[in-house]
């Protein structure tokens, strides 16, 4: 079915339609047309408006492309190297074929990378001018990407946006919150009551990536930024314990275990892949992983997504758990 724009309207391309956030950005697509890229449509209801294209960031048929202006979201990065054949290939490699294939029509482009490419924490209130210091092979690959997208729109006269998150809480999330709602379970808390971590409710950042897109299409000067994304109040530990007590009828912790620096970075330097991923994990943990988000909040229109209460937003994600 061939897909119309609105007189004055955009479409989106998509790649990474099947994941968390690919998922709640077209749960908030309203009567906008997208483009999206799919390994296998997998026989699933897409929905009114959108037009499911076969193939993946080494094979892009033109089809992916309308004929009419447009955003690109690129979500498509492989986060876990379950086959041992790096990052590269995809994050980085694919990432610049898709540049390559863009059309006169592209607007923009919008990124989704991580505040992993800071590096190591803790990190309190850390903006956007912070160093990229990538630590591990994924944030390496990150960096790499943010530079080819920043660097095309520069040179093409685009928009781009570097989307860096922390934590995705919310519907679709597997991961996450399940796992430090289990920890509570066993009675377990790792680190202080004072770590600080910054989130985002995935349709929270679905809403936030479709403004972010219109004022690619109506702001005519292009712009080239990096966005740390969460809410503007970062969740202290003793909050989430609160709220996750609460809400699921459980205990407290009477278990809290610090991990010191040395062992982190023993497992950090361990040849075992097992130790390194660990590491990460108790990294996120004992140390504040928080984000200062005072650029997204300045964009026109944001601003009530961004100081959303983080407590409220817990509660909703947690509502998402239940069965």
């Amino acid at each position: 079915m061939a897909l119309v724009t609105p007189h004055g309207g955009f479409g989106v391309v998509l790649l990474g339609a099947t994941s968390t956030v690919g998922q709640a950005f077209l749960r908030q697509r309203g009567e906008h047309p997208v483009h999206a890229l799919v390994r296998t449509p997998d026989g699933r209801d897409w929905g009114e408006g959108v037009h499911v294209v076969q193939g993946d960031l080494h094979s892009i048929p033109d089809a992916l492309f309308p004929p009419y202006p447009y955003v690109v979201l690129h979500l498509a990065t492989k986060q876990r190297d379950s086959d041992g054949t790096g990052f590269e290939r995809t994050n980085v490699e694919g990432t610049r074929l898709l540049l390559e294939r863009l059309t006169g029509d592209c607007r923009g482009i919008l990124y989704g990378s991580s505040m992993s490419v800071y590096g190591l924490g803790p990190h309190e209130g850390v903006t956007e001018d912070h160093p990229l210091r990538p630590h591990t092979a994924l944030a390496r690959s990150r960096v790499k990407a943010e530079a080819l997208v920043t660097e095309h729109a520069a040179r093409v006269g685009l928009h781009s946006a570097l989307l860096r998150t922390r934590f995705l809480l919310g519907r679709g999330d597997r991961f996450v919150l399940p796992a430090l709602v289990k920890l509570v379970k066993r009675g377990v808390q790792v680190g202080d009551d004072g770590v600080s971590f910054s989130f985002i409710d995935v349709d929270d950042l679905g809403r936030i990536l479709w403004r972010l897109a219109r004022r690619m299409v109506e702001t005519p000067r292009p712009e080239q930024q990096a966005y740390n994304v969460g809410y503007s109040r970062p969740l202290v530990r003793s909050e989430f314990l609160d709220t996750v007590t609460q809400e699921l009828g459980l205990a407290r912790p009477a278990v809290k275990l610090w991990v010191p620096n040395w062992l982190l970075l023993a497992l950090r330097e361990d040849s075992s892949k097992r130790a390194r991923s660990v590491a990460e994990r108790l990294e996120l943990l004992n140390h504040s992983q928080s984000l200062d988000v005072t650029r997204l909040a300045t964009v026109p229109g944001l601003e009530d997504l961004v100081t959303r209460s983080p407590v409220d937003a817990l509660r909703g994600a947690l509502n998402a758990l239940r069965p």
